[in-house]
């Protein structure tokens, strides 16, 4: 694999010259990051940033954290809201997810406004209840946005807020953990 044989190799050299001071990898199949971590020495990469595998509809980044954490690997955690699945808006039209995921993303959505909830809220933080991934990347097309995700950083889960997210999370547990392709075949 290239990724092993000479890009890693290259970063490593950059960071030995100081150009660089940290090493990270990103790709949406979970299997990649032990690949890579297995064939490296301990240290060389510093972080992972993995996307859509810590949200309301898929939280399988959970089954490599304790793997990550032995090898002293950050974690940051991306597009907590599944690249626009928990939204009100919904996915863009290029959305890779299945349609039954796209579907219950819907139905979830639907259910958390009809029940004064926003699911982008709800997914920001339930996804921060999580101590073991310190660190969240959230997307955002407007500037009123950063300022709405900020004050839903700052403000705790209210009791009504929690029987939704039940709610919620009841809806989307036939499709948990559902992913999508992504990238060569061999690494989904």
């Amino acid at each position: 694999m290239q990724v092993i044989a000479e890009t890693l190799p290259a970063l490593q050299k950059l960071k030995e010259t100081g150009l660089v001071r940290y090493i990270g990898i990103t790709g949406l199949p979970l299997k990649i990051f032990k690949y890579i971590l297995d064939r490296v020495e301990p240290g060389v990469v510093n972080a992972v940033l993995s996307y859509c595998h810590y949200s309301l509809n898929d939280s399988s980044l959970e089954s490599v954290v304790p793997y990550l954490e032995s090898k002293g690997v950050g974690i940051i955690n991306a597009s907590l809201l599944s690249m626009g699945l928990l939204t009100e808006q919904g996915p863009p039209a290029w959305h890779p997810a299945p349609h039954e995921v796209k579907a219950a993303c819907r139905r979830a959505a639907e259910y958390a406004q009809a029940h004064g909830s926003n699911i982008s809220q709800l997914a920001i933080k339930w996804a921060l209840q999580n101590e073991s991934i310190t660190s969240h990347l959230i997307g955002f097309s407007k500037p009123q946005q950063v300022y709405d995700n900020v004050e839903t950083v700052m403000t705790a889960l209210t009791a009504d807020e929690k029987k939704v997210l039940d709610e919620v999370l009841k809806i989307l547990a036939p499709v948990h953990n559902t992913t999508w392709p992504s990238g060569r075949p061999e690494n989904n």
